[in-house]
């Protein structure tokens, strides 16, 4: 009974915890790069740039920290606890430079996938950045990119 209880104790302890913030928007970012499913060097390699870059982070500390991120039996990096972290932590502004970050991750590679675009929109919606701002993010990050391969981008109504 008292090994039961114990269980009961950890098990709401754990559910309370919330991931660190470099953890949570690699989280997001972990998600963006699997989305396509195919996780491949470019959009691994824009992961570890975009940490190094914003977190002053070493590439072997940005490699662990995604690794961490990859960990899916985490407890603090539930999808709606990220988000919801993101949410709190963050004004308007900071999470749409997040979903830049993000959606960098999905044009690394030069192709923009339906998954991609819909992992995308539905953040957006998730963590309260206006349907404005995230078209004018996406076109600011696709100008980079001007041989964007858009062919996987859209579903005709009806595919699955």
């Amino acid at each position: 009974m008292i090994k039961t209880l114990k269980n009961w104790w950890n098990q709401e302890e754990s559910s309370l915890e919330e991931p660190e913030l470099k953890l949570a928007v690699t989280k997001l970012m972990v998600g963006m790069m699997a989305m396509d499913g195919n996780v491949d060097g470019v959009e691994y390699g824009e992961v570890i740039r975009l940490l190094n870059e914003n977190y002053d982070l070493s590439i072997e500390e940005s490699k662990a920290l995604v690794e961490k991120a990859m960990d899916n039996e985490r407890d603090d990096l539930h999808f709606s606890k990220v988000v919801a972290q993101i949410e709190k932590s963050f004004s308007v502004e900071e999470r749409a430079k997040i979903l830049k970050k993000v959606w960098s991750i999905a044009l690394a590679d030069g192709d923009v996938d339906f998954m991609e675009e819909q992992y995308i929109n539905r953040l957006s919606g998730l963590i309260g950045v206006p349907p404005v701002m995230l078209s004018e993010l996406k076109r600011e990050q696709e100008r980079l990119y001007p041989n964007l391969n858009h062919s996987q981008r859209y579903q005709e109504p009806g595919q699955v």
